[in-house]
């Protein structure tokens, strides 16, 4: 298990660093390009099997309305994807709602049942956030976490890309990185949850 969770996390890191390899080259060269690198690679690795702990008594509800019982406890599900989104930039671009509803019904329809899809979003404007949801149609429900317990909670890394985890059926992370921006990671996810090779289902 030590080592499968060793080979995981290079894996994962290996996916990370060259599937953003093209973002990276316009802004950094050498020696900087090396310590991003570095960064990049010691975040997955503190991340790997690390526990995240959800707050107690979240509400999760349908754009902003709808209240909907989510049962969150440990060993309901064999994975949790877990996304939370900050205040920071622009809540629309952050969200990506779009395609987040794309990866859930690939997930739904590889891995039915197993997997339970947490959205953690901490807005500037609950409205404006509400108003995206119904722009697009999302009908995932949702925590809005205005008091942003799950990362007083959990302190993640300050990186945007890594604020996306799989976790196992322990809350435990098994992969960090944001499927729905990086095709690498999105394999990594789709394997781990045991849907085989997404690459070739796309």
């Amino acid at each position: 298990m030590k080592n499968r969770s060793k080979f995981i996390t290079q894996a994962v890191m290996k996916n990370l660093i060259y599937g953003m390899a093209p973002l990276m080259l316009p802004v950094c060269f050498s020696s900087c390009a090396e310590g991003y690198d570095k960064r990049m690679m010691q975040v997955v690795e503190d991340w790997q099997g690390k526990e995240v702990h959800l707050p107690e008594n979240s509400v999760f509800t349908v754009q902003g309305e709808d209240t909907v019982n989510m049962d969150i406890s440990i060993g309901k599900y064999n994975h949790k994807v877990l996304v939370y989104v900050d205040s920071s930039g622009c809540t629309g671009c952050r969200l990506q709602l779009r395609a987040w509803k794309q990866f859930i019904a690939e997930v739904d329809s590889l891995v039915e049942d197993s997997v339970q899809f947490l959205f953690y979003l901490t807005p500037k404007n609950i409205e404006e956030a509400r108003y995206i949801t119904l722009q697009e149609d999302f009908t995932h429900p949702m925590c809005i976490d205005t008091s942003n317990r799950i990362d007083r909670l959990n302190h993640f890394p300050e990186e945007d890309m890594f604020h996306v985890f799989l976790l196992d059926g322990e809350n435990r992370v098994t992969v960090i990185g944001n499927p729905v921006r990086n095709n690498a990671v999105r394999s990594m996810f789709i394997k781990t949850m045991g849907g085989g090779d997404s690459e070739n289902k796309q």
